[in-house]
């Protein structure tokens, strides 16, 4: 059966026309699209992954298993040989020092002790080490140590530089391989210190308490070995409990900048209660024999001019005044050397019994006796002259400390100061009796003692020298003394007093005693 044919409707005739809204859409659609169209295209980039992927997809199910086979064999033969490379670099190389492991165990002025952890596989360590503040790559030196097998290996570097800072690294060696290097790390050297101060005291019973006057780098500690005698505070300040001789140890405490030091000062406490001087009754409190005393210079006269009857100090020279009524020389000794001159006095000294040197004003005063006239003399020009004190004296010496000049005789003794115009009398002080017949020599002073010098009966036997305290007027003891006949006394520069002593033979001694008479001025001052 056939069927009839349907005719095609021409969809552009029955379709109705564009309106205006729709003409427009079109258009803008038709710009877009030449928009889109001029605008450039993005590339895939595709990389060998992904050209990889893309080529085993399209193989066959066992041609991928295939290459998933090889793949896992690769990999495992590159996880062994990585493993055995680091099994072997791990047992042939040496290990790594810990740098933080590395310090100082002694460090001395000139050397540092090192140690540090030790490490595997080693055979010997190498250290390395230079000044930190030399930028020169070729002053590196070094050492070599074998491998001490123990937890900790240690190294002492030596002739390093006082109080200079290091650098030092380390390596690990063995007969294989060289191992890593340390960091640079840096450590000093220590410093010495020296305690300065006294080696000796000289105290009384009744001197006030004192500072011990010790210094030094770092912070000091005291201890006495007869608190019966000494205690010492924190502070360094000394506290006379009785009499007798006591040693103190100074100890000056050990930093990582110093060394720690040790010093030892002797304090020799003399027992003794002070007295108004005058009409009071004289009494031993310390003994003197050639034992106990350093001869510092021994002196001869001039031709027959041998008797030497007083002397003074400058402070590098001697001057002893030597004669008779009929001759006198003055005559200077350096302090250390042979040098000698002899000066012949213009103006007769007649018997020089007292002879100081006053610092102040570079003149020697000599008196004779029982007079208050005195015979000057500079030693710099070799001047002579005269002058008069208010009081007679047989014994004359000077207060370098308070410059003062001091008189002695029988009746009492004077302190004076130097002006332009003359000598003004600034202290007075009676006198002690001693039993049995005296001499009056000569005296000297220091720190506001006056030292006066007496001869017994025997004048080469046993002798004295009184201690006064000029400024307060008090009598503090007698010192005996059996070092032949004692002429004169004086002080050194340190305050130890020194005594001339004439002897029977052409050859006399000056004498330094153990005892102090700065330190005793200074326990009495207010």
């Amino acid at each position: 059966m056939k069927y009839p044919q349907l005719k095609k409707k021409k969809l552009t005739e029955d379709r109705p026309q564009a309106g205006p809204e729709q003409s427009n859409t079109q258009e803008q659609n038709e710009e877009h699209r030449n928009l889109k169209a001029a605008r450039p295209r993005k590339l895939k980039i595709r990389g060998p992954i992904y050209h990889s992927i893309y080529r085993f997809r399209r193989l066959s199910r066992h041609q991928q298993r295939k290459h998933i086979r090889v793949g896992l064999a690769l990999l495992a033969l590159m996880i062994f040989l990585t493993g055995a490379f680091i099994y072997k670099d791990y047992h042939e190389r040496p290990g790594i020092l810990e740098r933080s492991s590395l310090r100082a165990t002694d460090v001395g002025t000139d050397s540092i002790t090192i140690e540090w952890k030790g490490t595997r596989n080693t055979d010997s360590y190498t250290v390395y080490y230079k000044k930190a503040d030399d930028e020169d790559p070729l002053s590196w030196r070094k050492e070599t140590i074998e491998n001490q097998k123990g937890a900790r290996d240690s190294l002492t570097i030596k002739d390093l530089e006082e109080g200079t800072k290091y650098g030092i690294i380390i390596r690990a060696d063995n007969d294989e391989r060289t191992g890593f290097s340390t960091k640079e790390k840096y450590f000093s050297t220590r410093r010495n210190q020296k305690i300065e101060g006294k080696t000796h005291f000289t105290k009384l019973t009744c001197s006030k308490d004192f500072d011990l006057g010790m210094k030094a780098e770092t912070k000091l500690s005291y201890k006495s070995d007869n608190e019966d005698i000494i205690k010492v505070g924190k502070n360094g300040k000394a506290e006379i409990t009785g009499s007798g001789t006591a040693t103190i140890t100074v100890t000056a405490a050990e930093t990582k900048e110093y060394l720690g030091a040790e010093f030892q000062t002797e304090v020799e406490v003399i027992e003794t209660s002070p007295v108004s001087a005058g009409g009071a009754g004289a009494h031993i409190i310390y003994s003197l024999g050639e034992g106990d005393c350093e001869a510092v210079k021994y002196i001869t006269g001039a031709g027959s001019v041998d008797i030497p009857q007083s002397f003074a100090y400058t402070g590098d020279q001697y001057i002893v005044a030597y004669g008779m009524h009929d001759a006198q020389r003055i005559i200077t000794f350096d302090k250390d050397g042979d040098g000698k001159s002899v000066s012949v006095p213009k103006i007769t000294l007649g018997h020089p019994n007292g002879f100081c040197y006053a610092n102040s004003n570079k003149t020697c005063y000599c008196v004779r006796g029982w007079s208050g006239r005195a015979v000057t003399y500079k030693p710099e020009t070799g001047e002579y002259g005269v002058v008069t004190f208010p009081m007679g004296a047989s014994g004359i010496g000077y207060d370098r400390q308070k410059d003062l000049i001091y008189t002695c005789s029988r009746t009492g003794m004077a302190a004076y100061s130097i002006g332009d115009d003359g000598y003004t009398t600034e202290h007075r002080c009676g006198v002690v009796k001693h039993s049995g017949h005296t001499y009056t020599q000569d005296c000297g002073g220091h720190a506001g003692i006056m030292m006066r010098v007496l001869s017994g009966s025997n004048r080469h036997g046993t002798n004295y020298i009184d201690l006064y305290d000029m400024i307060h007027g008090q009598y503090l003891g007698t010192i005996s003394c059996e070092l032949s006949e004692v002429e004169s006394a004086t002080v050194d520069d340190d305050g130890y007093m020194l005594l001339l002593s004439n002897y029977t033979s052409s050859t006399d001694i000056i004498w330094k005693t153990p005892i102090n008479i700065e330190d005793i001025g200074a326990g009495l001052e207010d």
